[in-house]
């Protein structure tokens, strides 16, 4: 099911997707052939084709452009869209003449609705849902998300609330959609101060942040789980639960690790600081009885100094993958400190792996890649670096990872499994990134294997 009133914003992630080459001018977009809304006062078609006409006018409109191979600016992306309302206002206005009853309703609100006349899609829906107390399947499940949504912009939250219930108890439901309704009610409540009503939707919120985030890109999906669970988190300290909000925000920080996510790692730990900066697990390791992924594969085009390994190669050890650049200085800061980490712990099951990639310059100069090899084999002389090098042509490694900053380092235990992220090359993440060495290190292989 799609949600109805989601349809404008889906639409311009499309135009936005294209790429048809050199712009063209608004006055070159070629009229629809459909007929509809030119003779509207005398149509005589079903509600039912005349929200199908107006839903798909854009997609038509593209189609053609597609055809035709034609380009367009951002100027036909909004004449398009404007169109589009247009037309739905106009076949909104044709319906409203007539006696309508059963579904006609239903798409008489839809109508409104994607012409943004939101004031009428409401009680065009409220009424569909009244007189059609049987009401099922798709239909009825739009027709509540726009009484949420609608609902909920007005602070009519009692009704907002109770639509939504109807809509989590019935089917079909799309966790993208019953993620947006939970955000409407929450934020309705938060922003009344009315903290009580707010936070089970708050809760019902994360819950759905956490199940539609699968289905996202890396940084929608992060910014989402950090939105929700501030927002949740925030509940509980308005109303003085602060370890419940912290709660929150180390299941976050879980979350970041079982992707693994060195972005929402981040997001996370600033999120706990926000709530207690003398919280005393802020850089602790993850608990190793705690569900966690294994650690995503890496991919290497060449190795400097290191045999071409794997991280299945490595199991049994403890890794350490540190993300870096030759052009990073905070990077360079970092060098020393797994200078003698290596040298301290190497025979004790620590793994350190630098991972770097293709850049095309150093020190202000083009290189070919065989030029910047041989610069990197330069570099980690100088700036003596005793383990291995992974360099990659792709960013397959930082995307696996959710780099978003350098240097990043990841702790992976001997089972696998990230259990430490450290983000930035500060003394304090130094000596926590150091703290976790140790603790890993202090568990048993046989252990390890065994979980």
């Amino acid at each position: 099911m799609r949600l109805i009133s989601t349809s404008i914003v889906l639409l311009i992630l499309c135009l936005l997707s294209c790429n048809y080459g050199a712009a063209q001018s608004s006055r070159d977009t070629a009229p629809l052939t459909n007929g509809g809304a030119a003779n509207a006062d005398n149509d005589s078609r079903s509600a039912a084709d005349l929200f199908a006409d107006a839903d798909t006018y854009a997609n038509k409109k593209f189609e053609n452009f597609n055809k035709l191979k034609m380009p367009y600016d951002r100027q036909t992306e909004d004449k398009i869209k404007k169109e589009q309302r247009e037309q739905a206002a106009t076949y909104a206005k044709t319906l409203a003449t007539r006696k309508l009853e059963g579904k006609d309703v239903y798409y008489l609100g839809l109508l409104y609705n994607l012409a943004r006349d939101f004031d009428n899609a409401l009680e065009a829906m409220r009424r569909f849902l009244k007189e059609n107390i049987n009401a099922s399947g798709e239909p009825a499940q739009n027709a509540r998300a726009i009484i949420v949504i609608q609902a909920a912009k007005k602070n009519l939250l009692p009704e907002a609330e109770t639509r939504l219930a109807e809509y989590a108890a019935n089917q079909p439901q799309v966790t993208e959609d019953l993620y947006s309704l939970e955000n409407w009610v929450a934020a309705g409540y938060f922003n009344t101060k009315d903290y009580e009503h707010a936070l089970p939707h708050g809760q019902q919120l994360w819950e759905a942040a956490k199940l539609s985030a699968k289905n996202l890109r890396l940084y929608t999906r992060d910014a989402r789980l950090n939105d929700a669970a501030g927002m949740f988190s925030e509940m509980y300290l308005k109303l003085n639960r602060k370890a419940d909000a912290l709660a929150i925000a180390r299941e976050l920080r879980s979350i970041a690790l079982s992707f693994p996510s060195s972005n929402l790692y981040k997001l996370a730990l600033r999120r706990m600081i926000q709530i207690d900066p003398n919280a005393g697990d802020l850089f602790s390791v993850n608990d190793a009885t705690l569900p966690v992924s294994n650690a995503p594969e890496i991919k290497a085009n060449e190795w400097l100094d290191q045999t071409p390994t794997n991280l299945a190669t490595l199991r049994g050890k403890v890794v350490l993958l540190d993300f870096w650049a030759h052009w990073c200085g905070p990077c360079r800061a970092t060098f020393p400190r797994f200078e003698k980490w290596h040298q301290s712990y190497k025979d004790k099951g620590l793994v350190i792996l630098g991972m770097t990639t293709y850049y095309g310059h150093a020190e202000g100069k083009q290189l070919t890649k065989p030029q910047e090899l041989d610069y990197l084999r330069d570099f980690k002389k100088r700036f003596s670096m005793p383990y291995g090098i992974a360099v990659s042509e792709a960013e397959d490694n930082e995307r696996n990872y959710g780099i978003s900053s350098i240097p990043t380092t990841f702790l992976i235990d001997r089972q696998g499994r990230v259990r430490f992220i450290s983000v930035g090359s500060s003394d304090v993440e130094s000596a926590a990134l150091l703290k976790m060495i140790k603790k890993l290190l202090d568990e048993p292989a046989q252990q390890a294997a065994a979980r």
